[in-house]
C-alpha cells in the first residue's frame, strides 16, 4: 500500500497534554493538575455579550480579520498596555492563539529557516518548526549576556541568520516573566539578525508580581504581539486570540488573513462579541485567588525541591530526581495526573503542575508529589 500521509504530517504527534487530559476520564477521582486551563467561570458580563449577539441573530461569517469593533478595541487596549497602538488592519482575529501561531509560521517560516525558542518553551512552538523544517536554536530562561554571545558564536558557525524570535511571557511551563534587560538583549538580536519578533503575551493579565512588560514597548517596529481570552477570561473553548503588527509587518498580517481565508475562515462570531467585553472586563478577583494558590503550592514544592519562581501564569515546574516519563508514570498509580518535562525542554528531569484547580485538590495533589519526590531522593541515595 502507498503512504497516504504527506510527509510533514510525521513531524507531528498527539500533545502529551491532550494525552493526559483523556487519561483523566478514565481515571476516578483524579487530581488533575495537568490541564492549562481556568477554573472560574467566563465573566457574568462577558456571558451576557455574547448571549445578546446571538439574540441579535449575530451569528453569520465576520469579516476574515475579525470584526472591526473588535479590533478597535484589540487596538486600544495594546497601545494602554505597550504605548503602541497598531493600526485595526494590522490586527488578525482568529480562533485562538493556536490558530495564530499555525498562520504565522505558515506565513514566514520556511524550510531551513532558522527560529531561536526560550527553553523551556510552550510544546507548540518546536512542534510548529519541526513540522515546517525549520532549523531551532534555544537559549536557556535564565539567558543573559553570555548566552546570546554564544548563540550568536553557533549562528555564525552555521552561516545562517534567524528568521523569528518566539518566546512567551510569562512562561508556560514556568511562570517566569523576562526582565526588562532580557527583552533588550532579544531586541538587539533581532536587530543584528534582522528577525522577527513574536511575543506571545496569552497569559499576560497573570502578572502577580506586576512585572510583565509587552516586548512592543521594547522594539515596537519589530514586534508580532500575540493574545487573546482563553486563559485571562477562561473562554478556552469558545476560541477567539489574535495578533497585532507594527506597519513594517503590515504584508504578515495579510497574508495571514488570506491564508484565513481557507482555513479557519473566521473566529466565532458571537464570541468576537464578548471578547470585547472582556477587554473591559477585569479579573482581580480571579487574580487574587490565583495568586494564593501560587503561593500555596510553591511553599509546599520549595521545601522539598528546586523549581523557578513563578512570576506569572499558573504554573509550577519543579524539578524531580528521575526522568519526568517515569515520574509521571508512578504518579497515575496514586491518581495524581501531572505534564512530563520533557515536551517543554530537553531537560528530563521537571515537571509542569498547574495550580489552575480547587485548592482542597491543588493541596492533596502537591503533597503526593512531595512525597513522591523526598521516597525518590532517599531510594536513589
Amino acid at each position: 500500500m502507498r503512504d497516504i500521509f504527506a510527509h510533514r504530517i510525521h513531524n507531528i504527534d498527539t500533545s502529551e497534554i491532550r494525552k493526559v487530559f483523556d487519561l483523566a476520564a478514565k481515571i476516578k477521582n483524579p487530581l488533575n493538575l495537568s490541564i492549562g486551563q481556568p477554573d472560574f467561570p467566563v465573566p457574568a458580563a462577558v456571558k451576557e455579550a455574547m448571549i445578546q449577539a446571538l439574540k441579535d441573530d449575530k451569528s453569520g461569517y465576520t469579516p476574515t480579520a475579525g470584526l472591526v469593533q473588535l479590533r478597535e478595541a484589540i487596538a486600544e487596549f495594546l497601545a494602554a498596555k505597550s504605548g503602541v497602538r497598531p493600526a485595526v488592519d494590522d490586527v488578525i482575529v482568529s480562533t485562538g492563539v493556536a490558530s495564530i501561531l499555525f498562520l504565522l509560521f505558515q506565513t514566514v517560516v520556511g524550510k531551513n529557516d532558522a527560529v531561536l525558542l526560550i527553553d523551556p518553551y510552550f510544546l507548540i512552538y518546536p512542534a510548529l518548526v519541526k513540522y515546517h523544517e525549520a532549523r531551532p536554536y534555544t537559549i536557556p530562561e535564565d539567558f543573559g549576556v553570555d548566552q546570546i554571545a554564544e548563540l550568536r558564536a553557533q549562528l555564525r558557525k552555521d552561516n545562517v541568520n534567524l528568521k523569528l524570535i518566539m518566546f512567551a511571557s510569562p512562561s508556560n511551563p514556568t511562570g517566569k516573566i523576562l526582565t526588562r534587560h532580557q527583552l533588550e538583549l532579544l531586541s538587539e538580536l533581532a536587530e543584528e539578525q534582522d528577525a522577527i519578533i513574536a511575543s506571545d503575551e496569552i497569559y499576560g493579565a497573570f502578572d502577580y508580581e506586576k512585572k510583565h512588560i509587552s516586548m512592543a514597548s521594547i522594539n515596537a517596529e519589530r514586534t508580532l504581539t500575540l493574545n487573546g481570552f482563553s486563559k485571562s477570561h477562561a473562554m478556552t473553548g469558545l476560541r477567539v486570540g489574535y495578533l497585532a503588527a507594527p506597519p513594517r509587518y503590515s504584508g504578515i498580517v495579510q497574508k495571514m488573513v488570506t491564508l484565513q481565508q481557507y482555513t479557519m475562515v473566521c473566529s466565532p462570531h458571537a464570541m468576537q462579541w464578548g471578547a470585547i467585553t472582556a477587554l473591559r472586563t477585569g479579573i482581580d478577583n480571579e487574580l487574587a485567588l490565583m495568586k494564593k494558590r501560587r503561593d500555596m503550592v510553591y511553599g509546599m514544592l520549595s521545601k522539598v525541591t528546586t523549581l523557578p519562581f513563578p512570576d506569572g501564569a499558573f504554573y509550577v515546574y519543579p524539578d524531580i530526581p528521575i526522568d519526568s516519563a517515569e515520574f509521571v508514570t508512578q504518579a497515575i498509580e496514586r491518581r495524581l495526573l501531572l505534564v512530563p518535562g520533557y515536551i517543554f525542554s530537553t531537560n528530563r528531569n521537571a515537571i509542569r503542575i498547574s495550580y489552575a484547580t480547587r485548592e482542597d485538590i491543588l493541596e492533596e495533589g502537591a503533597q503526593i508529589f512531595c512525597d513522591m519526590v523526598a521516597e525518590l531522593k532517599d531510594t536513589l541515595h
